[in-house]
């Protein structure tokens, strides 16, 4: 088997490599690799911003939470104030669109933390 597999793809005098045709196709299969892998990863990094905004709110949502619970306060605090007094450690910013922030608000006593 291996001697026939030696002899099949052994060169001949007047065969010197690959023809054009042979290496456009390769050419072109990579291309489609690439597209397909380029569309993979971009659709993951827009899954992970989203994934992020998420747990941004709940993080804030808690720590909105938390301040009215300990201060009393009857008006949602800033972002500002929740880093200021301690409760986040930093300001966080809205990773799938950087022309949106985190807006927290107070209604009947319940606080809720949206993207806008």
């Amino acid at each position: 088997m291996t001697k026939f597999m030696n002899t099949r793809f052994r060169l001949t005098k007047n065969q010197k490599g690959m023809t054009l045709i042979e290496l456009m196709a390769v050419v072109v299969i990579l291309g489609i690799l690439a597209a397909v892998a380029g569309a993979a990863v971009t659709g993951s990094f827009s899954k992970s911003k989203s994934g992020t905004d998420a747990a941004s709110v709940r993080i804030i949502t808690d720590a909105a939470q938390r301040y009215v619970m300990e201060t009393n306060a009857t008006e949602a605090p800033t972002l500002a104030t929740l880093v200021s007094d301690g409760y986040l450690s930093s300001t966080p910013t809205v990773q799938s669109d950087s022309t949106k922030a985190f807006v927290i608000s107070i209604n009947n006593g319940v606080v809720s933390v949206a993207i806008e």
